[in-house]
């Protein structure tokens, strides 16, 4: 019965050695702890590089390979919805992404026009406005008053 190290599981299953421990603590590994030091069968981690997916790039030595992603599978559909039902589905998202562009439109409009209005009570407010009377002073602290 042969027994690895984390590291040396990270180094065969082609995973980092996080992977390995976090796997471990989920429960999805089997492992012993000696002490301080968690000891791996090797069956057990065959078993559970078997059954996880193949990451994205990386080559059975754990280094990312040069080369094409490859592309996720697409969903297949459910039992119960037919080609005819994903493609109603489809529509009907089309159609609402559709009407969420027009109401994204009517309120750009809508805000443009608010900022013109803004311009123009800005305009015409500042030359309106009265003027300070020239001999208050404003008191900023109430112990600064002098009476």
């Amino acid at each position: 019965m042969t027994r690895l190290t984390p590291n040396a599981a990270a180094e065969r299953s082609g995973q980092s050695r996080a992977t390995i421990t976090r796997a471990i603590v989920a429960g999805e590994l089997e492992a012993t702890k000696h002490r301080n030091r968690w000891s791996i069968d090797l069956d057990d981690l065959d078993r559970w590089t078997a059954q996880r997916p193949l990451s994205a790039g990386r080559g059975a030595n754990g280094r990312f390979q040069r080369g094409e992603v490859p592309e996720a599978p697409q969903m297949p559909l459910r039992g119960s919805q037919s080609a005819a039902e994903g493609y109603k589905v489809s529509q009907a998202r089309h159609a609402r992404i559709e009407a969420l562009e027009v109401l994204c439109g009517a309120l750009r409009a809508e805000i443009e026009d608010l900022r013109g209005q803004v311009q123009e009570l800005a305009g015409s407010g500042a030359a309106s406005s009265p003027a300070p009377a020239p001999g208050a002073k404003r008191r900023l602290w109430p112990f600064s008053a002098k009476s």
